[in-house]
């Protein structure tokens, strides 16, 4: 089963909406504003996964970053840029319990996968375009 595909405009309605809850929750725990190891304590049923940034496969994706400010990867400010990594293999979650919008990819090193977890905060979100959108090399 394919996973859903969701673009920047939709991305950030969701985040939008999320950004509307008040409730205290457990996914609050961590302060996950910027990319976080996922925390131990997380289960990861306690999350139900919405869809897909990825366009592409990871072999055809650009793992180029998007920081216009000099921001960084670990940054709370960094954009959240889906034409590029890490939001491009990233996938779109929300807490089962509250209903706040995160996003999740596995952080691939030579000898280990982290995974990664960050909130969703729609004012971060940028559809920053990219020359071959996002792709490693223009489609042929």
């Amino acid at each position: 089963m394919m996973e859903r595909y969701i673009d920047t405009a939709a991305l950030k309605d969701l985040a939008t909406q999320a950004s509307a809850i008040s409730l205290d929750c457990h996914c609050l725990q961590r302060d996950l504003q910027g990319w976080a190891a996922w925390p131990v304590g997380y289960h990861e049923d306690d999350f139900v996964q919405l869809g897909t940034l990825a366009r592409y496969s990871p072999d055809e994706s650009i793992i180029d970053e998007y920081h216009p400010a000099g921001t960084s990867y670990w940054s709370n400010d960094a954009p959240i840029a889906p034409r590029f990594y890490p939001y491009n293999q990233s996938a779109v979650w929300q807490c089962r319990s509250c209903e706040r919008l995160y996003l999740r990819h596995n952080d691939d090193g030579a000898y280990h996968v982290a995974p990664r977890i960050r909130l969703a905060c729609a004012t971060l979100i940028v559809d920053a375009q990219h020359p071959n959108d996002g792709r490693e090399r223009a489609a042929i």
